[in-house]
């Protein structure tokens, strides 16, 4: 690399990841609305005219995960047949459609079909993303553009705490709009389709030219070694009940679905989703759509750094610090929602700080290890002909855990209350500090081909 940015390569990892503002725009998108849906005194900007019951509003809140464990099936259909880039731009149509029914919808019917609908197109993104970026990327750099698609995710939802609380419903989804189309012109005309599937259906010489297009010096030993990758794949058996019985790929599967498992038990899809209710719900005298820009910017702060990092520091090191401050913090705001809820009334008002510093904390820190590194390993951890059911699979655990918790965490944090929530946030944690030290091999600076080897040797480098 010389020290030199290859600004062909990060134009076409940031232009495919303008999807992924998106999805983090349709995630975000419940932390301002639910309260406007929630208000009883003000239903000037609520489609249904009544206010939504906790159960329609953990359905509104948990159904696009359903669709985004769904979706990763829909996309391993077609990735390996009409390619990366025209699958992702194949999801433009739906995501528009979706913000269309939700700008003008007054059934909350439609609501839930169209979050399930974004739902579906979210699963392709987050199963086809790493796969295009661990692909097109170099060996000097991938985890860093891998950081990408947490990045961007989180510009998306930084946009929704920012503008949702000061617009109506209707203009919100509309305004919505505008970054699925400037995906579409970036991605569609300027970024190439992955050198690595091109090689697979025997073009190489669109192969080459994507490559050529993607490098700052093209070298021709870096295809040559593309394609006997791509060899060594195609002549491993591609059915898939022999594919789970290689040593290999079940440890990659073990490693990236127990890097999901702990992500979202971690908490991260609650608290962005109910960001601003547990603001409301902790008292804090700053006002919660104050509180939710100012923890969404520092967020993705530390996302920008973590982008630099994770190729200098490891995967493993950011893995565990970001584990170890995420149980600190819902330890401590565990506790203070403990003491809110025991009428320790002289404390908590000393401690109207805490719940934003708390959370700035547990976001930090995830943003710095589990949030980006995590999927930066999931485009990594398999090899070529089993990458997109891979990806699918630790996708669909992605998701429907994130289905799991969002719909389940109102009735749970009502039942057992805010503080046991998140104990149970902070104990997951705690066990995903010995996963990670026991089980994550280190693969910074490593080829594709050198992490198959990791994992053959059960991760000794």
């Amino acid at each position: 690399m010389n020290g030199k940015i290859n600004w062909s390569l990060y134009g076409a990892a940031i232009s495919v990841n303008i999807v992924s503002l998106i999805s983090g725009c349709g995630y975000g998108w419940t932390s301002p609305v639910l309260p406007k849906l929630k208000n009883e005194n003000d239903l000037s900007d609520n489609p249904f005219g009544k206010p939504i019951t906790s159960f329609e509003e953990s359905w509104i809140t948990s159904i696009i995960s359903i669709g985004a464990a769904v979706g990763p099936f829909f996309g391993a259909i077609i990735v390996d047949r009409i390619g990366r880039k025209k699958t992702l731009l194949l999801l433009v149509l739906p995501i528009i459609l979706a913000n269309l029914v939700l700008a003008f919808a007054t059934d909350i019917i439609l609501y839930y079909v169209s979050r399930f609908l974004l739902g579906l197109t979210f699963g392709c993104v987050y199963s086809i993303v790493p796969i295009y970026v661990g692909e097109i990327a170099e060996d000097s750099n991938r985890g860093n553009v891998g950081c990408f698609l947490s990045m961007m995710c989180t510009i998306g939802t930084l946009l929704c705490f920012i503008i949702g609380p000061y617009v109506s419903i209707k203009i919100f989804c509309l305004i919505l709009i505008i970054p699925v189309i400037v995906f579409l012109i970036s991605f569609g005309l300027f970024s190439p389709e992955s050198p690595y599937y091109l090689l697979m259906m025997n073009r190489d010489d669109e192969a080459r030219a994507a490559l050529k297009k993607l490098r700052r010096n093209y070298v021709e030993k870096e295809l040559e070694e593309m394609k006997k990758n791509v060899e060594i794949s195609s002549s491993t058996s591609t059915n898939l009940k022999d594919s789970l019985k290689s040593p290999t790929i079940i440890r990659g599967l073990y490693i990236g679905c127990g890097l999901m498992f702990f992500q979202q038990f971690s908490g991260i899809t609650v608290i962005i989703s109910y960001m601003q209710p547990i603001f409301d719900a902790s008292g804090s005298t700053i006002p919660p759509e104050i509180s939710t820009i100012i923890v969404g910017s520092i967020q993705l702060m530390a996302n920008l750094t973590t982008s630099q990092l994770v190729d200098r520091l490891g995967r493993k090191i950011l893995l565990l610090g970001s584990l170890v401050g995420g149980c600190v913090a819902h330890t401590i705001l565990g506790v203070y929602f403990y003491l809110k809820t025991h009428n320790y009334d002289d404390v908590v008002s000393y401690l109207f700080w805490l719940p934003v510093c708390c959370l700035i904390l547990y976001i930090v820190l995830f943003m710095f290890g589990l949030g980006p590194v995590t999927w930066a390993m999931i485009g990594e951890l398999f090899p070529t002909h089993f990458r997109s059911f891979a990806s699918t699979l630790t996708c669909f655990v992605c998701l429907f855990l994130a289905f799991i918790l969002t719909f389940f965490f109102p009735n749970f944090s009502e039942m057992l209350g805010m503080a046991a929530s998140f104990w149970l946030f902070g104990t997951s944690c705690a066990f995903g500090v010995i996963f990670v030290w026991k089980v994550v091999p280190e693969t910074k600076g490593k080829s594709l081909h050198d992490i198959q080897m990791i994992l053959e040797n059960r991760g000794k480098c």
